[in-house]
């Protein structure tokens, strides 16, 4: 009664050994998640690269810079002369944050006024925009309190120096579905599109049909290219109901040029593509293909800044997620959907996505291989 269960776990304890594909699965993937979830994914946001427009030009507004970058969660990337130039670095995601801070500032100081200051934060990551503002307001309370002790003594405060006047730009509301909804199209992309093509070759190896290709006059480019044409229309019907039902459902807004949204997606859709028919050249069967999609898929929703604060994570992560074709269409399509942004906005982002293609579609035909395995 116990012999032959026993019998059937070890046949199928065998079979698993043979599978190293899922072997590796098994091994690798906890520790994967181990790493990102344990290293990788930090919701305290820290180094958020902060303009400064300062028009006061004063030691006291100089000393107010150093406190910020002293913080450890600003890093001050630049210097502009305008709201003309923040609006522009913070469309094309140059910066996230910026402090303005007003002419008169020292001399409101000296006379003991109260000065303002203004912070400007990009709305579009809900996370990004609380962290940024509890910190300033943290940091203008501390200073206000020196001033304070240092003009009146400690019972002699009767209200504070620095005033900090928030100012959140492109999702005033703070709403959630404002910044998911628009990373959903990138997810929803990446995760049709590559294992649509993962099993394409493996498919045709399971069905017996691969001898066909390997006796035709077709070329390995050119097999590439045929197995991709056809998902990318599909890659689009999906990206079209996505946005549609995004604005009708979620009330998300479409500022920008949908029309340069939808040619930079063609980029990113092939990308996928082609990653998911590099992943078919690698695997045998169809299951296999599936379970590198799925491995794909993870540091893809971790990394790329569809969850969590892409300043948040550490350098190296950083560095792994700027070869994610993801990384790269978020800021694309949140920059064009809820920014406006135009096309040199986001040029760095295309340069990125095009050498990843390139890079994707060399490997994929160079893999593939006219015998049978």
């Amino acid at each position: 009664m116990i012999t032959r269960p026993l019998s059937i776990a070890g046949k199928e304890l065998l079979q698993l050994r043979r599978d190293r594909m899922t072997l590796a699965m098994m091994v690798v993937l906890p520790l994967l998640q181990l790493l990102l979830f344990g290293y990788a994914i930090n919701t305290d946001v820290r180094h958020m690269p902060t303009l400064v427009f300062d028009s006061d030009h004063t030691s006291a507004s100089r000393s107010l810079e150093r406190s910020l970058t002293a913080s450890g969660f600003y890093d001050v990337v630049g210097h502009v002369g305008s709201h003309a130039e923040i609006e522009h670095a913070l469309r094309a995601g140059a910066a996230k944050v910026a402090l303005v801070i007003p002419a008169g500032y020292a001399t409101k100081l000296a006379r003991k006024q109260p000065a303002s200051l203004q912070l400007v934060v990009d709305g579009s990551d809900p996370q990004t925009v609380a962290s940024a503002t509890n910190t300033a307001a943290s940091l203008a309370s501390a200073k206000s309190t020196a001033l304070l002790l240092q003009r009146l003594g400690p019972a002699g405060a009767l209200g504070p120096p620095l005033r900090l006047e928030p100012s959140t730009w492109y999702n005033p509301e703070l709403r959630t579905a404002v910044f998911v909804v628009p990373g959903l199209v990138g997810v929803i992309l990446t995760m049709t599109m590559v294992m649509l093509t993962s099993m394409a070759i493996a498919r045709e190896r399971e069905r017996g049909t691969l001898e066909q290709l390997i006796v035709s006059p077709v070329k390995r480019l050119e097999l590439v290219l045929g197995k991709i044409a056809p998902y990318v229309v599909i890659g689009y019907v999906q990206m079209t109901l996505i946005l549609s039902a995004g604005s009708f459902v979620f009330d998300v807004p479409l500022g920008g040029s949908l029309p340069l949204l939808y040619a930079l997606a063609f980029v990113f859709i092939a990308a996928n593509l082609a990653l998911g028919l590099f992943f078919s050249t690698l695997a045998k069967t169809q299951q296999q293909a599936m379970q590198m999609s799925f491995f794909f898929l993870l540091p893809n929703i971790l990394l790329s800044g569809f969850m969590f604060p892409f300043e948040a994570m550490p350098r190296p992560a950083q560095l792994l997620a700027e070869a994610l074709p993801l990384t790269h269409f978020l800021r694309i399509v949140r920059g064009i959907t809820l920014k406006g942004a135009f096309f040199s906005d986001l040029e760095r982002e295309l340069l990125f996505l095009v050498v990843i293609l390139g890079v994707l579609i060399v490997l994929a035909s160079t893999r593939f291989s006219k015998k049978l395995a």
